[in-house]
C-alpha cells in the first residue's frame, strides 16, 4: 500500500520541480532572515545589557535616579555582596570643552595604554580625550551637573567658541577635597561666578567599543565610582547592579533593597536586560518585522505556484487517478496520496532551503563586519531550535496546505474517467456567478476600508483593507485575466496564426490563467507600491522641510555676552573687541529711548551681541562645488515679549534682495516692513498663530510686529529695515545663508561646507541634511524592497515557466496535430513566446494599478491630517518594471517552446 502512495512522486519528480524551485527560495529567504535576525538580537543584547545580564538583581528609579545615599544604603545591606551603578557626569575642561565621565564598563574595554585605574582620582581616557591630555599627565575639569550640561549644551545651537551656550558655572563645591580647587572665572552667560576645579591622574587610553556610547563619542573618561562624586557629589544613578553574597535570600533582598530605595524597582539581570534590549533595539525589531513580512510574501507567492503545480499535475493524472478508484482506492486514500506527495515535497525542499538559507545568512554577516555598518554583530550565527525549525515547519505547512484543495479536486475524479480517452477538454470553463459577486463583495469593502483608512489615519483599517481588496483581485483574476489578455491579444492576432493561437490558448482554461498571473501580480504590485510610495513620501516630505526651514544651509557665528556700556567686537577674524552699543528701555548704559515705538541710544545694553562670521566665510562658502549661492546677512538678538534670556536669534531679510536663496516665494514675500517671520516650532512655543502681534525688543528700540510664517528653524526672520531698527548697533553680519545647487550631492557639499565652518567655529542648520537623510534612507529602502521582492518576481517567473511546460505535456497531442497541419518549429515557438508575454504583461499592468492605488491610499494614512498628499510616480521605475515582467514572459517560454518543438507530428499523435 505505501509503495502505490509515493510512486507517483518518483515518477513525476520532473514535473514538480519548479513547485519544489519555489519552496526553497522561500524558505531560503525565511530561514536566512530568522538566523540574521537572531545573530543581531544576541549582538545587540552583548552590547547594551551584558553588564546588566550578569548582575543579580537591578535597581531602578524610573524618571529620577538613585542617589548616593541610595546608593549606600543599598551597598551596606547584609544581602548584598557588591553594588556598581551606571551614571554619566559633565564637566568642563574650559568654557568650550566638555568631557564625559563615567564607570569603567564590564565588557567590551580595550586598554590602549597604561593601565586600568586602580584607586581615587586615577582615570582612563579614550582616543579623543587621550589627543590634549597624555598618560601621566593631570586632567582638571570644572564639575557641572549633568542636567545643567545638556541644557547649556542645547543652546550651543546659538554660539561657537566664547558664545553662548560654551560653557556652564559649576554649582557642586566641595572645598575639603585636596584634589579640588576653587576659582573664580568669567562666564559667557553673566557675571563672574565661583566654581570648583578637580585634578584627575591619567593612568591609561582605553577603546570603549559600542558598549558604552557616552565613553566611545566625544572626548571622555572612565573611573571607578569614588572619583566620580569626587568630580560631581550630587550625581544619581540610572540603574545599580546588585550582586548578593552566597546563599542569600533572593525574594528576602528584593525586599530589603525596596526599602532602601523607596520607588525603585527591583528586576533580576535577564528581566533589566530583556527590558533594555526591548527598548533599544526597536529598530532591529521594525527591521524584523519587514524582512519577515517580505519572508511571508516569498512564501505566499511560492504557495501560489504550488497549488497551480499541483492543479495542473493532477488534472494530468486524471486517468490514473480513476483507474485506482477503479480498482477499490477510496477518497480518503486519493486525498492521502496528493497530501502525502505534497508532504515530502515540502520536507526535502524546505530542509534543501534551511540549508541554502544559513549559508547565505553566513555570508551576509561577513560581508557586514567588512563593511563596518556600527552594529554589535557576533562572529557567528545564533543558530537556535527557532532558527532551524520555523522554516522547515513552514515551508512543509505551506506546501500541505497548498496542495488540498487539488487534492479535494482529485477526489471527484469517478472510477469511469479511467476509461474516458484522455487529453485536455475542449470546452471552455465557465466563470460562477458566486465568484464574481464574492470578488465584487471584497474588493469593495477593501476600497472602502483603505479610503476610510486614509481619512482617519487609521493604520489597521487600511493594513486589512488592503488584504481584503488584493484577495478580491485574486478571486476576480479568472474574469479580469482572460479578458486583458483578449485585450491585449488584438495586436496579436494581427501577427497570424501563432498570435491567435497563443490569445486562444491563454484564456481557454481562466482558471490557470489566473494563477498563473497571481504569482506576478504580488511581485509586481508590492514593488510599485513601495517605489511609488517612497517617491511620494520624498516629494511630500521635501515640501515640508521647505516649510520648516527656508534655506538649505545656514552659517552662524552665534553671539558673546556684554556688560552695559560694550558691544560684540567687530573683528572680521573672529576676535572680541569694544564698540559702542545702542540703550533701549529705560535707558541702560545711559541710552535714551525705549517705550513703544522704536528707539535709538548712545550707549551699550547688557545682552546677547552678534558675533560677525569672518569675511572671507561667504567666498570660500560660494566657492565650494554644488553651491548655488551664499550671501552674508545681518543678525541680532531680539526678545519676543516678556522672554527671559538674552534673547532670540533673528536674520534680516530682504526680499528684494534674497529670492535666489531663500526657498519659498510666498513666505519670502510676506516678510514685509512690520512683520516677524516664525517656523511653526516657534509658533508652537510662543502660543502664536499666523496673524497675531507680538512685541518685539532689542537693543535699539522695540516694536509690535506681525506674526508671519517664515521657516528658519529656531530663528526669527526680520525684514532688514527693522532688523537695523531693532537692534541697533548690535547688528553685525553675523549669519550666511547657502542655496545649493539644484542636482548638487548633498553629503559633498555638507561636507565641504563643514569644513569652512569647523575652521572658523561657526555652526551649520538648515534642511539642507534633512534632505540628504531623508533621501538616503527612502532610496535604501526602495533598493532594499525592490531587491527583496524580486524574490517573489523570481518564483514568479519559475511559476510562469512551470505553467507553460506543463501546458505543453498536458496538450501533447494537440501540439502534434498542429504541425501536421502545417505549424512549423519557428511558429510553435513564437505561439509559447506569446503566450508567455500576454501573460506576464497582463500581470504587470494589474500589478502596477494595484500598486499605484495602495501607494496613493497607504502614504496618505501614514501622514499627519494637516500635510497633503503630493504623489509622485518614478516614471522611469515603473518602465522598469514593465520590461522586467515582459522578460520573465520571454524566459519563461524558452525552455516549454524547445520541448514543444522537439516531438515529431507522427510520434505526438501516437503517444499521446
Amino acid at each position: 500500500m505505501g509503495t502505490w502512495r509515493t510512486a507517483g512522486l518518483a515518477s513525476r519528480g520532473r514535473r514538480l520541480l519548479s513547485a519544489a524551485v519555489a519552496i526553497v527560495i522561500g524558505v531560503t529567504f525565511l530561514a536566512a532572515s530568522l538566523a540574521l535576525l537572531t545573530t543581531a538580537q544576541r549582538g545587540m543584547e552583548d552590547a547594551v545589557a551584558a553588564g546588566v545580564r550578569d548582575a543579580d538583581l537591578v535597581l531602578t528609579v524610573e524618571g529620577e535616579g538613585i542617589s548616593t545615599a541610595g546608593y549606600d544604603v543599598a551597598a551596606a545591606l547584609e544581602e548584598v555582596a557588591s553594588v556598581r551603578g551606571e551614571t554619566v557626569v559633565m564637566a568642563e575642561v574650559t568654557p568650550q570643552e566638555w568631557v564625559a565621565g563615567a564607570p569603567v564598563p564590564t565588557t567590551g574595554v580595550t586598554l590602549l595604554e597604561g593601565r586600568m585605574p586602580g584607586g581615587a582620582g586615577e582615570v582612563v581616557v579614550n582616543s579623543e580625550l587621550a589627543e590634549d591630555v597624555a598618560v601621566g599627565e593631570r586632567l582638571e575639569v570644572t564639575v557641572v551637573p549633568l542636567e545643567e550640561a545638556v541644557s547649556r549644551s542645547e543652546g550651543e545651537g546659538a554660539g561657537g567658541d566664547g558664545s553662548v551656550g560654551a560653557g556652564a558655572p559649576s554649582t557642586s563645591t566641595d572645598p575639603e577635597t585636596s584634589t579640588r580647587e576653587t576659582s573664580t572665572r568669567e562666564t559667557s552667560t553673566g557675571p563672574a561666578a565661583t566654581t570648583d576645579r578637580a585634578a584627575l591622574d591619567v593612568v591609561g587610553v582605553a577603546d570603549f567599543g559600542d558598549t558604552a556610547p557616552m565613553l566611545s563619542y566625544g572626548p571622555a573618561f572612565a573611573t571607578d565610582d569614588a572619583t566620580l562624586r569626587l568630580v560631581n557629589p550630587g550625581l544619581t544613578y540610572g540603574s545599580v547592579m546588585v550582586e548578593l553574597v552566597d546563599g542569600a535570600d533572593e525574594a528576602a533582598a528584593r525586599e530589603s533593597l525596596a526599602g532602601a530605595v523607596p520607588g525603585a524597582t527591583v528586576q533580576t539581570g535577564a528581566e533589566a536586560a530583556a527590558e533594555r534590549v526591548a527598548v533599544l533595539t526597536g529598530g532591529t525589531d521594525v527591521i524584523g518585522a519587514i524582512l519577515l513580512g517580505f519572508g511571508a510574501v516569498a512564501l505566499l507567492t511560492a504557495a501560489i505556484v504550488i497549488a497551480n503545480t499541483f492543479t495542473i499535475t493532477l488534472a494530468q493524472r486524471t486517468g490514473e487517478l480513476a483507474l485506482l478508484r477503479a480498482v477499490g482506492a477510496t477518497k480518503r486514500q486519493v486525498r492521502s496520496l496528493v497530501v502525502l506527495e505534497a508532504g515530502l515535497l515540502g520536507l526535502v525542499s524546505s530542509a534543501v532551503g534551511v540549508g541554502l538559507g544559513l549559508v547565505a545568512a553566513l555570508g551576509l554577516l561577513a560581508v557586514g563586519d567588512r563593511l563596518d555598518l556600527g552594529l554589535p554583530l557576533p562572529e557567528g550565527l545564533e543558530l537556535t531550535p527557532v532558527v532551524l525549525g520555523v522554516p522547515l515547519l513552514v515551508g512543509l505547512v505551506v506546501t500541505v496546505l497548498a496542495s488540498l484543495w487539488p487534492a479535494v479536486r482529485a477526489t471527484r475524479v469517478s472510477p469511469l474517467a479511467a476509461l474516458r480517452p484522455s487529453g485536455p477538454s475542449g470546452e471552455k470553463q465557465q466563470v460562477g456567478v458566486v465568484r464574481i459577486v464574492l470578488a465584487v463583495v471584497l474588493l469593495g469593502a477593501g476600497v472602502a476600508a483603505m479610503v476610510y483608512a486614509a481619512t482617519s489615519r487609521d493604520m489597521l483599517s487600511g493594513v486589512v483593507g488592503g488584504v481584503v481588496s488584493f484577495v478580491g483581485v485574486l478571486v476576480a483574476a479568472v474574469v479580469v485575466v482572460p479578458a486583458a489578455v483578449r485585450a491585449l491579444g488584438l495586436g496579436a492576432r494581427a501577427a497570424g496564426v501563432p498570435g491567435r493561437l497563443a490569445v486562444d490558448n491563454a484564456v481557454r482554461n481562466p482558471g490557470r490563467a489566473a494563477a498563473t498571473s497571481a504569482a506576478l501580480v504580488v511581485g509586481v504590485t508590492l514593488i510599485t507600491m513601495t517605489s511609488v510610495g517612497a517617491a511620494s513620501g520624498q516629494r511630500t516630505a521635501m515640501g515640508e522641510i521647505d516649510e520648516s526651514y527656508s534655506v538649505d544651509l545656514m552659517l552662524s557665528a552665534g553671539a558673546e555676552y556684554a556688560e552695559a556700556g560694550t558691544a560684540a567686537g567687530s573683528d572680521p577674524a573672529g576676535g572680541n573687541g569694544a564698540a559702542g552699543g545702542n540703550g533701549s528701555g529705560d535707558g541702560a548704559g545711559g541710552g535714551d529711548g525705549g517705550g513703544d515705538g522704536i528707539g535709538a541710544g548712545s550707549g551699550g545694553t547688557e545682552g546677547l551681541h552678534a558675533l560677525p562670521v569672518p569675511a572671507d566665510v561667504p567666498d570660500r562658502v560660494a566657492a565650494v562645488d554644488g553651491v548655488a549661492t551664499a550671501r552674508v546677512t545681518d543678525t541680532a538678538y531680539l526678545t519676543l515679549g516678556e522672554e527671559d534670556g538674552g534673547g532670540t536669534a533673528a536674520v534680516g531679510i530682504d526680499p528684494a534682495r534674497d529670492g535666489d536663496v531663500v526657498r519659498g516665494d510666498e513666505q519670502l514675500a510676506a516678510l514685509v516692513p512690520g512683520t516677524v517671520g516664525m517656523a511653526d516650532g516657534m509658533l508652537s512655543i510662543y502660543a502664536l498663530e499666523p496673524g497675531d502681534r507680538v512685541e518685539v525688543s532689542g537693543p535699539g528700540g522695540r516694536a509690535e510686529l506681525e506674526v508671519v510664517p517664515f521657516a528658519l528653524g529656531y530663528d526669527l526672520a526680520v525684514n532688514v529695515e527693522d532688523l537695523a531698527a531693532l537692534g541697533g548697533d548690535a547688528v553685525a553680519p553675523g549669519t550666511v545663508l547657502v542655496r545649493l545647487a539644484d542636482g548638487a550631492d548633498v553629503a559633498d557639499v555638507m561636507g565641504a561646507v563643514s569644513d569652512v565652518a569647523d575652521e572658523q567655529g561657526l555652526q551649520v542648520a538648515g534642511s539642507a541634511a534633512e534632505r540628504a537623510v531623508i533621501t538616503q534612507v527612502l532610496d535604501v529602502l526602495v533598493l532594499v524592497t525592490t531587491a527583496l521582492l524580486g524574490v517573489a518576481v523570481l518564483i514568479a517567473v519559475v511559476g510562469i515557466a512551470n505553467t507553460l511546460s506543463l501546458s505543453v505535456l498536458e496538450r501533447h497531442r494537440e501540439h502534434a496535430l498542429l504541425r501536421g497541419l502545417g505549424l512549423t518549429r519557428g511558429q510553435m515557438r513564437s505561439m509559447l513566446l506569446v503566450e508567455g508575454v500576454l501573460l506576464a504583461l497582463v500581470s504587470a499592468l494589474i500589478g502596477l494599478g494595484l500598486g499605484l492605488g495602495y501607494a496613493a491610499l497607504g502614504v496618505q494614512t501614514l501622514l499627519p491630517e494637516d500635510v497633503p498628499l503630493q504623489l509622485a510616480v518614478p516614471w522611469g521605475r515603473v518602465g522598469l518594471i514593465v520590461g522586467v515582467a515582459l522578460l520573465a514572459g520571454v524566459l519563461a517560454s524558452v525552455l516549454p517552446a524547445r520541448r514543444a518543438v522537439r516531438v515529431s507530428p507522427a510520434e505526438g499523435l501516437a503517444t499521446g
